[in-house]
């Protein structure tokens, strides 16, 4: 375990005492009680405790932590539930973006795991969700491109941030909002993120270019 992590660990210790460090060869987990008491957006507060188990990857922070209900199975109702059962934190750029304010495994907790866990309680005693999700999987997913660039024309925002994950794109390309403007008087900033994380948007929209 090199010195980053350890100090990622020892703040996650600190901050959730109900968590343990789980080491077998070259996995590396947090397992135990995560409590928390949380109020998000004025709604109402809710104080839990879940058992889970955060996975850390070996390419951590590359690759981010999976998180995994201990010793139970989130209500199927709730649908951000993977197929694996780990907890759909968010689509993969608003969990990396997410992160990314606070890139650290305490940040990872306090910004993606609680608000997730906050959002499962809400929706267990009230019937609904907090916030407004979006829908689970792959529909979720081009609703965040749809939102993020204003547009409901789907098909030519992925084949525009798809050719721009393998070319980049140069001055004169066509935003891919559908505006007709180009990108650097239009969604420029939006694009400049994505294309932060290239290979993870390659990787993404390449479900829906090759399905």
């Amino acid at each position: 375990m090199n010195s980053l992590l350890k100090h990622d660990i020892d703040d996650i210790l600190n901050s959730y005492p109900g968590l343990v460090i789980s080491e077998q060869e070259n996995d590396i987990s947090l397992i135990g009680t995560l409590s928390f008491n949380a109020s998000m957006e004025e709604i109402e507060t809710i104080a839990a405790n879940y058992d889970v188990i955060i996975s850390i990857p070996s390419r951590y922070p590359d690759e981010l932590p999976k998180v995994f209900p201990r010793g139970y199975k989130l209500d199927e109702r709730f649908e951000h539930i993977n197929p694996d059962d780990s907890f759909c934190l968010a689509v993969p750029f608003e969990e990396r973006k997410l992160f990314d304010t606070n890139p650290t495994l305490l940040g990872f907790i306090n910004n993606l795991v609680v608000p997730f866990l906050y959002s499962y309680s809400y929706f267990l005693k009230n019937g609904e969700y907090p916030f407004g999700e979006r829908a689970h999987g792959n529909s979720g997913v081009l609703d965040y491109y749809q939102e993020l660039f204003g547009s409901n024309d789907v098909k030519q925002i992925i084949l525009s941030l798809y050719k721009f994950s393998i070319d980049g794109y140069k001055a004169h390309e066509m935003c891919p909002c559908g505006s007709g403007k180009k990108v650097l008087r239009c969604h420029k900033q939006q694009v400049k993120e994505l294309l932060n994380n290239r290979e993870l948007l390659r990787v993404e929209l390449s479900r829906f270019i090759n399905g």
